[in-house]
C-alpha cells in the first residue's frame, strides 16, 4: 500500500444533548458511558458526540450512584444516531430519586436528531 492510500477507518456518529431547563443538577456534569466504558461527560445545555465503530452499542449516563437505564443502539457506518437527555425529575423529587429510583434518575431517550430545547 502506498502512503497515499491509507484507509480511514469506518465509524458512525452518537450525538447526545441535555437539555438546558430545571434546576436539579443545574451545575452538575453527568458522566457517559459506552458500552460500559466512560468517554466523558456531558453540562446542561451541551451536545456532544462521538465516534463509534458500527454495530450495536450500549448508552449509559451516571452521576454519583445514580443512572439513567442503559439504552441499545444499532450504529450504521456513516450514520448518526441521537439521543436526548435530562433529570428524570424535578428538586421536589430528589430524595426517592436518589434512592427507589436511582436508575431513573437521569432521563435519556433515543430521538431523530438532538436539539437542545
Amino acid at each position: 500500500m502506498d502512503d497515499d492510500e491509507r484507509t480511514v477507518p469506518a465509524h458512525g456518529t452518537v450525538v447526545l444533548s441535555r437539555v438546558r431547563g430545571g434546576y436539579r443538577d443545574m451545575l452538575r456534569g453527568y458522566d457517559i458511558l459506552i458500552d460500559d466504558t466512560r468517554v466523558g461527560s456531558i453540562r446542561r445545555g451541551r451536545t456532544v458526540r462521538f465516534q463509534v465503530p458500527p454495530g450495536e452499542h450500549r448508552l449509559q449516563l451516571k452521576i454519583a450512584w445514580c443512572s439513567s437505564r442503559p439504552l441499545t443502539v444499532l450504529v450504521e457506518e456513516g450514520g448518526t444516531v441521537g439521543f436526548m437527555c435530562a433529570p428524570g425529575g424535578d428538586a421536589s423529587d430528589a430524595l426517592a430519586a436518589v434512592t427507589v429510583d436511582k436508575d431513573d434518575y437521569i432521563s435519556l431517550r433515543q430521538t431523530s436528531w438532538p436539539t437542545v430545547p
